[in-house]
């Protein structure tokens, strides 16, 4: 039952605060600032939101297409559809149970690829923590890029840093966390007979492996290329999003580039990023002379349009991945 409650509460929490910070900003802003709120939605040339719908479709089948790298590295021959059904479920599974989507994801290919679901999983992480790698990446180039427009949110994400590197309870939580290191590796290799401990070492392993496969893998090249084209796709869906407004179809990459970062991470903070998605990028376009309605209503375009692709194929994924494999089945025999 409190393991029920707990579950509840990791999804309600942050979807209530991403429901809250809607609806706070809506009624911040004066009436004639809701009238252009409605008529920026009304006004919207809807082709570019499209095109960002099937983008972004195309950047989670090379995702799809690229995990089979990692996996035939590991010695599996996963088909690319069901790896590209798997994401999709993944990210749809994500929407409703936030974190819950990286564990359907290797469930799906495990199920119906036979790949140990340790090792699914563990390559689905080591994806995870490139991805990261990326976003930081993107991150801070943005910022030095731009450091002069951009030198308030960094000196306040800064000072943020360092008054959280100043508390006693981190540096105390970093050095516990630290010596807990060896006896984690000590208890896994004492007790692995315990079947607990057996189900988390395999999953350390998994992991293990998956950031081996990336090293490993023959294909290096092409999987350096599904994975910029990958990035590509993301920045492209975004930026094109910005062409769909009359009062943003001007702003310069680096403006698109500013609200892909604050979106990013409204989205790693927030499952789905509702709420605090369109309003990271209203807070990113401020900073280019958008106004806040407009801000505010482009990042809702580009959150429905993306939203809406996750909804309707990854609930299409779920659906057809059981027919699908039945197929294989059928022709296989």
């Amino acid at each position: 039952m409190k393991n029920r409650i707990f579950q509840v509460l990791k999804i309600l929490i942050p979807v209530s605060l991403g429901i809250f910070l809607v609806v706070k900003i809506y009624n911040s802003l004066s009436p004639e600032q809701k009238d252009a709120l409605f008529n920026a939605f009304r006004e919207a040339n809807y082709f570019w939101v499209v095109l960002s719908f099937f983008m972004g479709i195309l950047s989670h089948w090379i995702r799809g297409y690229r995990w089979k790298f990692q996996l035939e590295a590991m010695g599996y021959s996963p088909s690319t559809t069901n790896n590209f059904l798997a994401v999709m479920i993944g990210y749809v599974t994500n929407l409703v149970l936030p974190r819950v989507g990286e564990v359907s994801r290797a469930a799906a290919v495990s199920k119906y690829e036979k790949v140990p679901f340790q090792k699914s999983f563990g390559s689905i992480l080591s994806e995870r923590a490139l991805d990261m790698i990326i976003l930081l990446i993107i991150t801070i180039t943005t910022i030095l890029l731009q450091f002069t427009l951009l030198e308030d949110f960094a000196s306040d994400l800064g000072g943020k840093a360092m008054d959280k590197l100043n508390s006693p309870l981190l540096w105390i939580g970093g050095i516990l966390l630290i010596l807990s290191i060896p006896l984690f590796i000590y208890i896994v290799r004492r007790y692995r007979h315990i079947s607990f401990i057996a189900k988390i070492a395999s999953l350390v392993d998994g992991l293990v492996e998956g950031l081996r496969s990336i090293f490993k893998m023959k294909k290096r090249g092409l999987y350096l290329l599904a994975t910029i084209g990958i990035w590509v796709l993301y920045i492209g869906m975004f930026w094109v999003c910005f062409l769909a407004l009359e009062q943003t179809a001007h702003l310069s990459i680096s403006a698109v580039f500013a609200g892909f970062v604050l979106g990013s991470f409204a989205i790693v903070l927030i499952p789905g990023g509702i709420g605090a998605f369109p309003v990271g990028i209203m807070q990113a376009l401020i900073l280019y002379g958008i106004a806040e309605e407009i801000g505010f209503a482009l990042g809702n375009l580009i959150w429905f349009s993306q939203t809406a692709m996750i909804v309707l194929v990854g609930g299409f994924s779920l659906l057809y991945m059981p027919i699908y494999n039945k197929k294989r089945l059928h022709v296989a025999t």
